[in-house]
């Protein structure tokens, strides 16, 4: 059989004895982790590539590495996708997959995920010494490791909740309001894996340029972009669409309730000339169902805010 065959099923076999635990062990081997985060070069789904630390550019930094096929880290995606919204803009969130015997992008959509995927992490499991699944550090503006999710974590609540104390002690002035409450952790059954809302949405694949370029035109021509949404001031300039999803997510958790905006999720921002229109992913699979944002580039001016 080949070596990693092997190691994808010893790591499977870790994973169902160690049910009781909060994590699949790699090895049993009593190695030393860094405490610099050493540099990597990896690729997303769509084929950028992201470099560390360069890209970091100062900012504190989350590393999650999970395989798609470890209830563990199942069991903590939901917390990283809240973290990676609430500290979008001051700190980075990069997941990365390793010991992959499935599709991890499929996974995500399954999961209602969209927080930052990088593939092909295998290489980052010795110089990281990564010993079990998941592994999620935290990193500081210098590169240097200051959390590692521990051997026995009580519950995922209790990662975030360190997680998000240890980016507010980086962050200082620029600390994130800690919530008052963490959604319930999914219930794990190694032999169905059923779980919330997220997980009862039909499969529904990324829209392709063909079918979201012809909505977004006729959707457009509906709307009046010299409007302003009354009560909303306009953000400045929005380059990107991940600048267009953050602001949306802002908005539709003010007037929807955080609740409403995660189970539209993902979320995806689409752009014709000056104008982005964020929506949600809705039962439905049809685009502009739910959640809606239009907002302009150029000054960041909120024309309009819908939940259809």
């Amino acid at each position: 059989m080949p070596r990693s065959r092997l190691s994808v099923l010893s790591l499977l076999t870790a994973c169902l004895f160690f049910v009781m635990s909060a994590h699949a062990d790699i090895t049993t081997k009593n190695v030393k982790a860094p405490t610099q985060a050493p540099a990597w070069s990896l690729k997303t789904s769509a084929g950028e590539t992201i470099n560390f630390p360069q890209d970091a550019k100062g900012r504190p930094t989350v590393l999650l590495f999970w395989p798609s096929w470890c209830p563990f880290s199942r069991a903590l995606q939901p917390y990283v996708q809240d973290i990676w919204e609430d500290y979008s803009g001051v700190a980075n969130v990069w997941t990365i997959n390793i010991l992959e015997n499935g599709d991890p992008v499929q996974a995500m959509q399954d999961r209602g995920l969209s927080f930052p995927l990088l593939l092909n992490g295998d290489a980052l499991r010795n110089t990281y010494k990564i010993v079990r699944s998941p592994w999620l550090v935290v990193i500081n503006g210098d590169n240097r490791i200051v959390y590692t999710r521990p051997k026995h974590p009580p519950t995922p609540i209790a990662v975030a909740k360190s997680v998000r104390s240890t980016l507010n002690d980086l962050l200082g002035d620029q600390a994130v309001a800690l919530p008052t409450n963490y959604p319930e952790p999914y219930t794990l059954h190694l032999k169905g894996g059923k779980h919330s809302s997220a997980a009862k949405k039909p499969q529904q694949s990324t829209p392709t340029p063909e079918q979201w370029q012809p909505w977004l035109k006729s959707y457009l021509a509906t709307v009046d972009t010299k409007q302003q949404v009354n009560g909303e001031s306009a953000r400045g300039t929005v380059p990107d669409g991940k600048s267009a999803i953050r602001i949306a997510r802002e908005i539709w958790t003010n007037r929807y309730g955080k609740k409403e905006m995660i189970a539209q999720a993902p979320h995806r921002a689409y752009r014709q000339n000056n104008t982005w229109v964020v929506i949600g992913t809705t039962e439905s699979g049809q685009l502009g169902d739910g959640l809606v944002l239009v907002i302009t580039a150029d000054e960041g001016r909120i024309v309009r805010v819908a939940n259809r």
